[in-house]
């Protein structure tokens, strides 16, 4: 079931296909659509092995809701937790890209929060955060 799950909660959200991924990593699977002309790939120079994606601002077309798997003090912690967390979750996280969030919570101080997603609704948020949680691991849905 936690396979299915994460198999399901892949698919882009409805709507315009190409707004929805205009911010996520380019696949290598080949897609269900038929495309007359496709686009080349775009090469992107990175200095980390897993690609970091940009937040996108809240109700932005992408999803308005994000999954946070771990929160540390710096960014490059906040990175290899993600990939320590994928390493040990590889049918939930293997094919995700982070989303670093800079969080500054006043007194406690400034965290970069680890997160998967975005995500079209609450519940696609909430149904990836229980398959990661079915795995062994800990989250929270919430809005971006």
């Amino acid at each position: 079931p936690a396979a299915r799950a994460a198999a399901t909660s892949s698919r882009p959200p409805a709507g315009n296909p190409n707004a929805a991924n205009a911010n996520a990593p380019l696949s290598l699977a080949p897609q269900a659509e038929a495309s007359a002309a496709p686009e080349p790939p775009v090469r992107v120079a990175t200095t980390s092995p897993n690609p970091v994606q940009i937040a996108p601002s809240a109700g932005a077309a992408s999803g308005s809701y994000l999954v946070q798997i771990s929160s540390q003090r710096s960014e490059a912690d906040a990175q290899a937790s993600f990939r320590a967390l994928q390493g040990k979750f590889p049918s939930v996280l293997g094919s995700r890209a982070p989303v670093i969030k800079r969080a500054d919570l006043g007194e406690k101080g400034t965290y970069y929060r680890a997160m998967v997603g975005p995500f079209g609704s609450y519940e696609e948020a909430s149904q990836f955060c229980g398959s990661l949680k079915s795995a062994g691991g800990q989250c929270i849905a919430q809005r971006n």
